[in-house]
């Protein structure tokens, strides 16, 4: 249950990355904005790429926790593998880069989380459970 709930806010969060590269529609720069809108939705991106990366870092130590639990060396393994790409995704958004190498990013993570569950379930299957 605890990875559902994981690979549920991973994909929250890379649907915020992709709000997080545009303006807020109520405060959006128009062809004929001036340099001030535009430097106010540049540091609203920022902002919300930090909070972000607050976000990704927190989820990272939940995939700590996931590793700690977990007997399976092939589980581990890939939840290892999450974990690294998860800190260089919030190195990325720690840059205010939210874009396709984030949400690529984010995308292997999401993969990898389904394996990893899959793995998980097929060995209680296998073990009976």
């Amino acid at each position: 249950m605890k990875i559902i709930r994981f690979i549920s806010t991973i994909i929250v969060i890379t649907g915020l990355n992709c709000q997080a590269d545009q303006a807020d529609t109520k405060d959006a720069v128009s062809p004929k904005g001036t340099d001030k809108d535009m430097a106010k939705a540049i540091e609203q991106h920022g902002q919300k790429a930090l909070l972000l990366a607050l976000e990704q870092d927190d989820l990272s130590a939940d995939v700590q926790d996931l590793i700690d639990e977990m007997t399976d060396a092939e589980v581990i393994g890939l939840l290892q593998e999450i974990e690294i790409v998860m800190a260089d995704t919030t190195d990325l958004l720690e840059q205010k880069n939210t874009g396709g190498e984030t949400i690529a990013a984010e995308t292997e993570v999401i993969e990898k989380i389904f394996e990893a569950a899959k793995k998980k379930q097929q060995n209680q299957k296998q073990d009976g459970g």
